[in-house]
């Protein structure tokens, strides 16, 4: 029970540190080798970095609600929500102004006390239309 809770709880620390935009705290709990499942993610601690930081430069004032957490032997699953204000470039799209929330849910894998593999299903369709520069 105690490695379940310690599961959660890396993951909650991981979470975090993305809404402080605390990345060196990656250094310490995402695997060097961190492999993202996502379509064109690259692999590594140091690619997941880029990414939050890039989210962020897009959305500032980011946070990562968890509605549910559940942990299972070396895998933690997560219904979260993105939610944010996009103030600057994201994903090419300039800055709106808009306000974004989209839920995604996420499974990681834990090794060695760190997060190591990373599965994620989101709502992209209603994130890019929260995107979208309004008429």
């Amino acid at each position: 029970m105690a490695a379940l809770e310690s599961n959660k709880d890396l993951v909650r620390r991981f979470f975090a540190a993305i809404e402080a935009g605390d990345f060196d705290v990656f250094d310490e709990i995402v695997a060097e080798q961190y492999q993202d499942h996502l379509p064109g993610q690259s692999p590594g601690r140091e690619t997941l970095k880029r990414y939050f930081s890039g989210l962020r430069a897009g959305l500032p004032d980011l946070t990562l609600p968890i509605f549910q957490l559940v942990a299972e032997d070396d895998r933690v699953a997560v219904l979260n929500s993105v939610r944010g204000t996009h103030r600057g470039e994201f994903l090419g799209i300039a800055p709106t102004g808009n306000t974004v929330d989209a839920q995604a849910f996420q499974l990681y894998r834990i090794e060695a006390g760190q997060l190591a593999e990373h599965w994620e299903v989101a709502d992209f369709a209603t994130l890019m239309r929260q995107l979208s520069p309004g008429p």
